[in-house]
């Protein structure tokens, strides 16, 4: 299983050698013989086709794979193999974890000269209801492809975005740390990098002043 495992379309064949027994359970002479068996793993997805088919999933789709989400976003984007005889007609879902479907769209194979091929094929939802991405949810994307019962499925786990303090009361002329004017910030990652992208004015007395922070997560 070891190629299949590494994601490779076709498993390591297994040869083997063989000799018929006795009820003595001793080797007959002259009744050597050699056999191979192989696992055909054509989405790469390290599950073997045989199994797929038996459990109504599409041997031709990938596990499909979420882009980091985070609980602000409007755009999800993701990607799945399809192999080149999987036809069209499948349906990426993005599904929360009450199983209610937020977005679906239409893909097929990516094509090459007018002919599909098999790749990676990249998608993406807009218009996501950002309200219904909640942090710390599981989020789900399926790939549902007609004729099978069960879709190809994935997950991730909604991010906590930054979330600025709504107001803070200083001293003329002090400047408030960039990072404590996130009041989640706890709740971030520790490499997290926090800058003024604009700068509260606190140099005179005024009822208010406006200040954006930049927040850096990972990439």
């Amino acid at each position: 299983t070891a190629q299949v495992e590494e994601n490779k379309p076709f498993g390591e064949d297994f040869i083997f050698d063989s000799w018929l027994s006795d009820t003595n359970k001793k080797l007959i002479q002259n009744t050597y013989g050699t056999g191979y068996y192989y696992l055909q793993d054509i989405d790469g997805d390290g599950n073997p086709d045989d199994k797929e088919e038996s459990g109504d999933t599409n041997p031709y789709i990938g596990k499909p794979e979420l882009e980091e989400v985070y609980d602000v976003d409007t755009t999800v984007k993701g990607k799945v193999f399809i192999h080149e005889l999987a036809g069209t007609g499948h349906k990426a879902q993005l599904v929360d974890k009450e199983g209610t479907v937020l977005a679906e769209k239409t893909i097929a194979p990516n094509e090459k000269d007018g002919a599909p091929i098999s790749d990676t094929v990249e998608f993406e939802f807009t218009g996501v209801d950002s309200s219904k991405l909640i942090a710390k949810d599981e989020l789900k994307i399926q790939i549902v492809s007609p004729g099978f019962d069960k879709p190809e499925e994935g997950s991730t786990v909604i991010k906590e975005s930054p979330k600025a303090v709504d107001k803070q009361t200083v001293v003329v002329g002090f400047k408030p740390d960039a990072k404590e004017s996130i009041r989640n910030n706890k709740n971030l990652p520790e490499d997290a990098e926090y800058s003024w992208k604009t700068e509260p004015d606190t140099s005179n007395v005024t009822d208010s002043t406006k200040g954006i922070v930049t927040v850096k997560i990972g990439n």
